[in-house]
């Protein structure tokens, strides 16, 4: 399909939702589906429908729904239900990520630099779609998209954890091979000269997605922080991966990297814990091919 192609296609579909009645309608079938109980939601009922959305006019009402399926509702023999695109809408429009712009959080502190060698205390902002993560004193800085919902249905001031907990299951889902955009595969790559002084001190690895071209960047150890050889030695050490500990400073914890063979391509993360260490070999698709102590 070509990309003019592929822009008249988004144009219908999307076009197909630009209308208050239709969004109604999908609001009704998310609502009913919400209502019911366990994995099993009952269909419902054209009738049932239409007294919800609240339209008199059974003609005018069809013709509304005929323009959702299939792409948002199934029309199944006993009657609808929402399709993942309809889910996908309905919890867009929840998110606030098509229509709120203006929410923002001011710089909430979470913790100190993970750097042994800064002081610094870093933060945690809000605005324009991302999360920012910062030291106040050297250049540390981790940025990544995020929907308004994140600040506006929590309270990072009460639960700065929060935006922790955010950044690990989108930097988790990276690093397992899913885009953050799209749900393509990524393919993982050491990043080269491309990248030059982004992360002078460690290995940067360029996340590429397959699908739509959209690019992540992590540090090396990101790849590795929920191995199960490194979350034993953590746990024993009594440490949480979870915790925030690719930027917060604790001293229980530190990693170095290196790239330790080019041909083939060799990554050594050392994970230090508890007064044990751990050291994790990395291919060059970023698979972990070895581990074990220095």
């Amino acid at each position: 399909m070509s990309e003019t192609d592929s822009d008249s296609t988004l144009d219908e579909v999307f076009g197909a939702v630009a209308d208050e009645t239709r969004l109604a309608i999908l609001r009704a079938l998310w609502e009913e589906r919400t209502a019911g109980e366990g994995r099993d939601h009952e269909p419902v009922s054209f009738s049932a429908l239409r007294e919800a959305v609240g339209v008199r006019d059974s003609g005018r009402f069809n013709y509304h729904l005929d323009q959702l399926v299939p792409n948002f509702v199934h029309d199944a023999e006993d009657g609808y239900r929402l399709t993942y695109a309809g889910r996908r809408i309905i919890g867009a429009a929840v998110s606030g990520a098509y229509t709120d712009t203006g929410t923002e959080l001011a710089a909430t502190p979470v913790g100190s630099c993970s750097d042994p060698e800064c002081d610094g205390e870093i933060a945690a902002r809000y605005g324009a779609g991302t999360v920012s993560v910062e030291c106040d004193t050297c250049d540390a800085e981790s940025v990544i998209s995020a929907p308004p919902i994140l600040v506006g249905a929590h309270d990072p001031a009460e639960d700065p954890d929060v935006l922790d907990r955010f950044v690990l299951t989108v930097i988790q889902k990276t690093v397992r091979g899913f885009c953050r955009l799209c749900s393509g595969p990524m393919e993982a790559r050491v990043a080269r000269g491309e990248l030059d002084g982004w992360h002078d001190e460690g290995v940067t690895v360029v996340h590429e997605c397959q699908e739509c071209g959209s690019t992540s960047y992590t540090p090396a150890v990101a790849t590795v922080i929920d191995h199960p050889a490194v979350v034993s030695l953590l746990h024993d050490a009594g440490v949480d991966y979870r915790d925030g500990l690719l930027w917060r400073e604790t001293s229980a914890f530190d990693w170095e990297e290196s790239v330790v063979g080019e041909d083939p391509v060799r990554v050594a993360v050392t994970i230090r814990a508890g007064g044990e260490e751990l050291v994790v070999t990395l291919d060059e698709t970023l698979d972990v091919v070895d581990y074990g102590d220095e």
